[in-house]
């Protein structure tokens, strides 16, 4: 870089060199500062685009609501996603304890949802969906816990619906 002209060296005391951005070197990290900037934008629209189209089809084959498993980046996609659609956010299921709310929307542990759903009555023979996230191992670690209802969930892993579509 120092030879590119972005960067000025200057030697001090010893062995410690003095390093300055040189104009040019400002111009040049604000350019690549943008450019990256405009490739994390246009990532997270095509993941989007191709979420609300996954939602969509799921709506087509009969879906009517949806849980999302986990409160990380991808999972706001999700979400932002999911409103796109007709489908039905129903819960948002997080394994952080910290994590009380989400996009404005209260949370509910793995261990809540799965006692809520298995103890009513109702609810135990309907399909539940849930978008992972994030860890779908340790979700259904816990959902054959629940032996009961275990056959009833249908975990959709989301990471794994964006490398398929790529």
């Amino acid at each position: 870089m120092i030879h590119r002209g972005w960067i000025k060296a200057q030697k001090m005391t010893g062995r410690k060199i003095l390093y300055l951005i040189t104009p040019e070197g400002m111009a040049n990290v604000s350019r690549l500062m943008y450019s990256r900037f405009q490739e994390t934008l246009h990532y997270y629209h095509y993941t989007k685009d191709l979420l609300t189209a996954y939602l969509m089809k799921l709506y087509q084959q009969g879906e009517r609501t949806v849980n999302i498993y986990g409160t990380g980046q991808l999972a706001e996609i999700t979400y932002y996603a999911g409103i796109s659609t007709p489908l039905k956010l129903n819960t948002i299921i997080s394994d952080d304890p910290s994590k009380e709310k989400f996009l404005g929307q209260q949370t509910i542990s793995i261990e809540n949802f799965l006692s809520q759903y298995s103890n009513h009555n109702n609810l135990s023979n309907q399909k539940i969906i849930i978008l992972s996230t994030n860890n779908p191992e340790k979700l259904t670690k816990e959902i054959n816990k629940h032996k009961n209802i275990s056959q009833n969930i249908k975990i959709i892993n989301i990471e794994n619906i964006l490398k398929n579509n790529q």
